[in-house]
């Protein structure tokens, strides 16, 4: 008689788990579903705040053409970063830009994106859809920046003096006026502040660009100096303000200024690699104002005011140097390089671009202490050497240099 009640005892045990079992299969089936469903609305957040992150970085750098395109770009980036056509998407999604400024009046973009998505578990429950949605904002430092640009004789050897102009022009409309300052330097046999640093910088560089007459020498040190003073010389800066000098030279730095026989002058005015290809061919003398030859200084070996020989500054020419092309360019290349060190203690960053096939590629990315320099120090600030070999290129480096600029200040 036990035997037989333990047997009645454990179907009767078998029959309760069935019943459970059925009971709870149902509501294991809904949290799977759950879990499921829930686990597709994570993946579309992920990339819906992937596609919002990348709106407003892009509205940020384009903001300097003004709110409207800005809202165009960040659309476009919307569209290509976040897929419209899935078949999760119960409806298109949307985007939402606006603008605001914060204690400083410096600007701010808000992005915010939804999606309403399909769901196939919980949707036996009657919740046929799911709406995800995220939130981004973008913010920078006002940018104060010396735009130097080569306008010596070879640039109208290159076609440089052709595709200058358009390139600053869109270069400049990644920047804000009225947030950011922008001025402009040029230099040939000597250098010259064209544009003052401003709020109100468009219109001033484009004019001074577009009126630009190209001839002489490649006095780089010079251009580097009024930009440093351009940008040190700023008062009451933004207290996070950012500071920028961006280098444009299509050749080798040729000229030094010194002072030779009493007298101050600039010197040089050929480097070897523009001998090499008859662009040049003789070792000059200038006046440091107006950048005019004072040919009766000039003898057959090069003098300026009787002098021969010159002080060079780059340990590697043995000192004094006799002045011709060769030595004054090495040491004018050492020298500008020094002066960009300068700037970095002085916590200016800088960048370079380099157009045609005359350029020192080493010595531009030294200017502008690039990672891919053979003489980087990573304990300063790091610029971007960029590089167009022809005429044509020269609008994409500019871009480049200023999405590099915006990229780096963008939180």
């Amino acid at each position: 008689m036990q035997g037989i009640r333990g047997m009645n005892t454990t179907k009767d045990t078998d029959g309760q788990i069935l019943v459970l079992f059925a009971i709870m299969l149902p509501l294991l089936l809904l949290f799977v579903g759950f879990g499921i469903d829930f686990g597709f609305g994570f993946l579309t957040k992920a990339e819906l705040a992937k596609a919002s992150d990348a709106v407003s970085l892009a509205v940020m750098r384009n903001l300097g053409r003004g709110q409207t395109a800005a809202t165009s770009i960040g659309t476009s980036e919307f569209a290509l970063n976040y897929n419209a056509n899935s078949p999760l998407n119960a409806s298109a999604p949307s985007v939402s830009i606006t603008y605001s400024s914060d204690s400083y009046g410096e600007p701010i973009v808000n992005v915010s994106a939804k999606a309403t998505i399909r769901t196939f578990f919980i949707g036996l429950a009657g919740f046929k859809t799911l709406t995800v949605s995220t939130y981004s904002q973008a913010t920078r430092p006002p940018v104060i920046l010396s735009l130097i640009l080569d306008k010596s004789g070879s640039m109208n050897l290159n076609g440089g003096a052709t595709a200058l102009p358009p390139s600053v022009n869109d270069f400049l409309g990644y920047f804000i006026e009225g947030i950011d300052q922008l001025g402009e330097v040029s230099f040939s046999s000597v250098a010259t502040a064209d544009v003052a640093l401003s709020k109100t910088f468009q219109t001033p560089i484009k004019n001074s660009v577009n009126a630009m007459a190209f001839g002489g020498a490649t006095y780089a040190q010079g251009g580097l100096l009024d930009a440093q003073t351009q940008v040190t010389g700023v008062s009451n800066p933004a207290p996070n303000a950012v500071q920028v000098v961006v280098f444009f030279t299509d050749g080798w730095a040729n000229t030094n200024q010194d002072t030779l026989g009493n007298k101050l002058v600039n010197y040089g005015g050929c480097s070897p690699v523009e001998a090499a290809v008859g662009w040049c061919n003789a070792f000059f003398c200038m006046d440091p104002k107006t950048g005019n030859t004072i040919s009766y200084t000039m003898g057959s070996a090069g003098s300026c005011h009787g002098v021969r020989r010159f002080l060079a500054h780059d340990p590697g020419i043995t000192n004094p140097a006799q002045l011709d092309t060769t030595n004054v360019s090495i040491d004018a290349k050492y020298r500008a390089v020094q002066l960009a060190n300068t700037m970095r203690t002085q916590g200016i960053t800088v960048y370079s671009i380099g157009l045609g096939d005359k350029i020192d590629t080493s010595y531009l990315q030294e200017v502008a202490n690039d990672p891919a320099s053979p003489l980087y120090d990573p304990s300063q600030p790091s610029g971007l050497a960029e590089f167009a070999p022809t005429a044509s290129e020269l609008d994409t480096a500019f871009q480049t240099i200023a999405s590099k600029i915006l990229l780096r200040l963008t939180q």
